[in-house]
């Protein structure tokens, strides 16, 4: 024991140094809010999914018997029966579920993969888009789940929806409008390793939304010294253009919205607020939720994380991005999933339809770069900042209202563009300006 609290308080002493390497996964009982800061202060261990009833820590060994000498109570949730799991698909049956629903309407649907875990199994990301070989003019959505390997729910349920969009395309309108006005891009696994072993962290040890750059550092968006699977979902996220994107977890019900890692309130915090609140009031569970009002919770305000991809997304890429809890039970019984889809089918659908809530424009010419300085004119006067571009496609997800966009090209006179965004017309805002 004495040998085990020795390494742990050696791992507080040099947390600063390096991410945490989880090997022990604990469930403390009870919530005490001074110890949750004491141990997050520690910076040697993780935090999350903090209730009324608890909540959980990840860090090195020895954090049980330091727990013991601070007589909190507390269980080994790595020693929980997870037998009932066995039905689960595993990696390579949900590549096989993937592939055949590709096969089934390759006209919208194309599958391939970003990159490959530690153990070399494929990140699978599925683009959806009414010309899906073809890089159109179309804003372009993001889904990632299960980076959190024994999360699996969101793996379930967007496995779920991107068969569902390639059996009803054509007949749902709803989903016909959207594959046709949007480059959608789902990725149900960005942990397979994790998930093959029913463990939170990557096949190293790591947890992997704990891995990206915090926005505390303007010039630490590098993929350097990070984990696979994150560098490879940095360089994919650098190559597109995503301005609306949520990921999913499991271990409660609630949307959560940046910011993640400070309590400052994000520049669009009342529209973050209107969107996640949308998708919430679409699913029972969670606009009925005792626990969080509305079903919904600004992040750090639950508790704080660093290096998430949430904040990450958001600052670093002009890409506004919620975390999605989906279940209380993070390996709930498999014959739940379908009772779970149900739940939120409707609210995967709304939230991807909202990335029409914007305007941008798009140059006739490569090589473009610059800066556009964003100005709302109505129904309010407010500067939304000034966003680089290094493409010749821009877009931003913002309120109702009408824009002023002052686009200022390297060695170029600057063009003004009015635009305007009407939340009641999702198909029908313009959505682009074609600038020769």
């Amino acid at each position: 024991m004495l040998k085990s609290l020795l390494l742990f308080a050696l791992f507080i002493s040099f947390s600063s140094m390096a991410s945490v390497k989880i090997e022990e996964e604990l469930y403390v009982i009870g919530q005490n809010p001074e110890v949750i800061k004491d141990l997050a202060q520690s910076g040697s261990v993780e935090i999350d999914h903090v209730t009324s009833e608890g909540f959980e820590v990840y860090g090195p060994r020895g954090l049980s018997e330091h727990l013991t000498k601070r007589s909190l109570p507390f269980f080994d949730m790595k020693s929980v029966n997870k037998s009932a799991l066995a039905d689960y698909p595993s990696h390579a049956e949900i590549t096989k579920k993937l592939k055949a629903a590709e096969a089934k309407n390759p006209k919208i649907m194309k599958l391939f993969s970003i990159g490959k875990s530690v153990t070399g199994k494929d990140l699978w990301v599925m683009k959806i888009s009414d010309n899906v070989n073809t890089e159109e003019v179309e804003p372009e959505f993001k889904y990632i789940s299960s980076m959190h390997g024994d999360e699996i729910t969101g793996r379930e349920l967007t496995v779920k929806l991107i068969e569902e969009m390639a059996q009803s395309y054509g007949s749902n309108q709803e989903i016909t409008e959207l594959v046709d006005n949007t480059e959608i891009y789902i990725m149900p696994s960005m942990n397979p390793d994790g998930s093959e072993r029913k463990q939170r962290a990557n096949a190293n040890g790591y947890d992997l939304n704990r891995n990206f750059p915090d926005i505390s550092n303007r010039n630490g968006n590098t993929v350097d010294g990070r984990q696979i699977e994150n560098q490879h979902v940095m360089k994919f996220q650098a190559s597109r253009q995503f301005s609306l994107s949520a990921n999913f977890h499991g271990g409660t019900i609630v949307v959560n919205y940046p910011w993640d890692s400070t309590y400052d309130r994000h520049p669009l915090d009342a529209f973050i607020k209107e969107l996640s609140i949308g998708y919430a009031e679409l699913n029972p569970e969670m606009r009925s939720s005792r626990e969080f009002a509305g079903g919904i919770t600004n992040g750090a305000d639950w508790y704080v994380v660093k290096g998430g991809m949430q904040d990450w997304s958001s600052f670093f890429y002009n890409d506004l991005q919620v975390t999605v809890e989906l279940s209380h039970a993070k390996w709930p019984r498999y014959d739940d999933i379908p009772s779970f889809y149900q739940s939120n089918r409707d609210s995967m659908i709304y939230f991807m339809k909202q990335i029409h809530r914007g305007a941008g424009f798009k140059f006739n010419r490569a090589d473009v770069a610059g800066t556009v300085a964003i100005k709302q004119t109505s129904p309010v006067i407010k500067d939304l900042g000034s966003f680089a571009f290094n493409t010749s496609e821009f877009f931003k997800v913002m309120p109702e209202g009408e824009y002023t966009l002052n686009i200022t090209e390297k060695n170029k006179a600057s063009k003004v563009i009015q635009v305007s965004v009407d939340k009641d017309k999702i198909f029908s805002n313009g959505n682009y300006t074609i600038i020769d």
